[in-house]
């Protein structure tokens, strides 16, 4: 398997470009992160969109503490990180549960979760064959909790879910050291939009400063004034 690039490397490179041709620029390592995690978070939400949600590639599975809302009594969990927000919930490739039943199984091949929709929920609980049940859980996204219908009497203390992460913009625990875990194939195209970033915002400040003088030279008289 191919060792992946690093965010240190794909930056560096970037900046080495970027000094290259602009030896006085001002863009720092932590500029051009930042640029790195934006547009890599947009290509690849497009690309697992392409595979048509084919490949466990991009799925990261996380055991996650199930949570009873006192509210509503209703079972949840937090989602642990950001998640693409894909139609009908595609940043969330399974949810899982291991029945008693099966303790030795992998949990993943066990009790899932069907997604379905509040506004749906009523219509499942009319029919005998849908109804949520131990045996045939659903789910439901509200912002960042996920609610579980079906298992409400079975005191369900953990699950496991398996969820296409996305990028965050600013991240204190990101090493930059550590393999990224992004599509290699894009990179060159990841690098041609920072390297078009950078040069934007290199010229942009004198050619807006040329702007901007030419602006206040026009200035309006009485006369320019409709009466």
């Amino acid at each position: 398997m191919a060792t992946l690039s690093t965010l240190r490397h794909i930056a560096y490179d970037v900046l080495r470009s970027l000094n290259q041709n602009y030896s006085d620029a001002e863009i720092n390592l932590p500029q051009v992160i930042y640029w790195i995690m934006i547009h890599a978070d947009r290509l690849k939400k497009v690309y697992m969109e392409m595979m048509d949600f084919d490949s466990g590639a991009y799925v990261n599975s996380f055991p996650i503490v199930v949570l009873v809302d006192p509210l509503n009594g209703r079972n949840y969990f937090g989602l642990p990180v950001s998640i693409y927000d894909y139609r009908e919930e595609r940043g969330i490739e399974f949810i899982t549960y291991r029945p008693e039943l099966d303790p030795n199984n992998p949990v993943f091949t066990s009790v899932q979760f069907t997604r379905t929709t509040i506004p749906a929920t009523r219509r499942l609980y009319m029919r005998d064959d849908e109804k949520p049940t131990p045996a045939n859980p659903y789910f439901y996204r509200l912002a960042d909790r996920i609610y579980l219908l079906g298992v409400e009497q079975i005191n369900l203390l953990e699950i496991e879910a398996g969820l296409r992460t996305s990028f965050e913009p600013v991240d204190s625990l990101l090493d930059i050291d550590e393999p990224f875990d992004f599509p290699q194939e894009l990179i060159p195209q990841l690098k041609k939009e920072i390297l078009a970033m950078g040069l934007f915002v290199i010229k942009t400040p004198q050619e807006f400063n040329i702007e901007v003088m030419e602006n206040a030279l026009q200035v309006i008289t009485p006369k320019d004034i409709p009466a």
